[in-house]
């Protein structure tokens, strides 16, 4: 089976080798669902598909709605999840969609759902001073808090940075930390 690929989709923000067709954002959104070991937020699914480019937000936006109304996926809770009808369709259609693009897709989703957790295991705050910004990194574990570490940066900007490189990977800060203080 093949599926049109015309393009008939807005660009804007789209990067060379992102989709142009409303079938295949739809097929990439059901693909995506499909893939993901847990649900996903609407606003998730929008933000993977920012990241490289790969669809008109508006375009992905639509693509939703419409998925929804035609009862292949379903939304609970701001959860997006796939219906028995969608599932009876994309392993065949997402052929369709050249693997650099779902590869991509994937990971990125990926990538947000492991964020997204980390950000809800561990906290970061910010406290602005005259000069900059304190950022106070907390590893938490089981509900309790096994390491409080407090950072200067200079502006907003390096103290958002500090927050992301944080977030990537709380456990090595902290073992990083904790190897540097038992040695």
């Amino acid at each position: 089976m093949s599926i049109e690929n015309e393009f008939d989709a807005f660009s804007e923000g789209i990067e060379p080798g992102g989709l142009r067709s409303r079938t295949q954002i739809k097929l990439l959104l059901t693909f995506l669902v499909s893939r993901l070991q847990e649900p996903m937020s609407e606003s998730k699914l929008l933000e993977s598909l920012q990241l490289h480019g790969l669809a008109n937000y508006f375009e992905a936006s639509q693509a939703i709605e419409e998925l929804i109304e035609s009862g292949n996926l379903t939304r609970a809770d701001s959860l997006v999840y796939l219906t028995p009808k969608g599932e009876l369709s994309v392993d065949e259609l997402s052929q369709e969609l050249p693997k650099s693009v779902k590869e991509t897709a994937l990971a990125d989703a990926l990538k947000l759902q492991l964020l997204e957790k980390r950000e809800g295991e561990n906290t970061v705050d910010f406290q602005k001073t005259d000069n900059g910004y304190y950022v106070t990194f907390r590893v938490n574990h089981k509900g309790e808090t096994l390491m409080e570490l407090s950072v200067y940066a200079a502006d907003f900007e390096q103290a958002q940075q500090l927050k992301m490189n944080f977030l990537k990977d709380p456990s090595h800060v902290y073992s990083t930390v904790a190897a540097a203080l038992f040695v």
